[in-house]
């Protein structure tokens, strides 16, 4: 949308021996205001960004020297990955089961991972939640960072819980990968996970309820 309000304006285009020539509209609107007004959000993405708010709560606001704390310093793929797991209440269907598998052998949920450097999001959805899921879920995704750009991981973040059992830390240490993690009740400093599990539940959301509202009109 930014880039068709774009083509409402008049561009100036600047050569290099300075002299400034201006390019005409590639759009012309109906409504002068449209090249210039806010861009309204979707139904679909205002219904599934709404969530329950409790009254009278305190919102604390973000200290602008601590923006981007966490990645600040990371500036190479696979130097510092956060990983964290997330729980669907429904369970969802395996690509291979035709929708016919047991209720046990469905997605319960998943391991995500977030580089610091490239931003990059990684979603493994898993029928446990055990170590021995979660090893293959860490293979799965060096597996594709190699395939992709030829990197592997050197350090990864995490909570305890699963992270911190014998067998996910000996598949760390065989790889040569370090490991850090979150104090107790510190969900904080492992907010690069935290967040990527929103945005990637957000866009769910979203798709989802786009198709709701447009079913049998697109």
């Amino acid at each position: 949308m930014q880039r068709v309000q774009q083509l409402m304006r008049v561009a100036e285009l600047r050569e290099s021996s300075g002299a400034v020539t201006t390019m005409d509209r590639v759009i012309i609107p109906k409504i002068k205001s449209a090249a210039n007004c806010p861009i309204p959000m979707c139904q679909s993405c205002q219904l599934s960004r709404a969530r329950l708010r409790k009254p009278k709560v305190a919102k604390s606001k973000a200290i602008p020297d601590n923006a981007g704390v966490l990645s600040r310093e990371q500036y190479c793929t696979g130097d510092f990955v956060s990983l964290d797991q997330y729980i669907v209440k429904t369970p969802g269907r395996l690509p291979t089961g035709y929708g016919k598998e047991s209720y046990t052998n469905m997605f319960h949920g998943g391991t995500i991972f977030r580089d610091a450097a490239s931003k990059y999001i990684h979603v493994q959805n898993q029928v446990s939640l055990g170590a021995g899921e979660t090893v293959n879920a860490k293979m799965a995704f060096e597996e594709w960072l190699w395939e992709q750009a030829r990197i592997t991981v050197k350090h990864y973040h995490s909570d305890n819980g699963v992270f911190d059992s014998t067998l996910f830390r000996e598949a760390c240490e065989e790889e040569g990968q370090k490991q850090s993690f979150s104090g107790v009740g510190a969900q904080h400093q492992n907010a690069e996970a935290e967040r990527a599990i929103q945005t990637v539940m957000y866009m769910a959301r979203t798709f989802m309820i786009h198709a709701a509202l447009h079913w049998g009109s697109d």
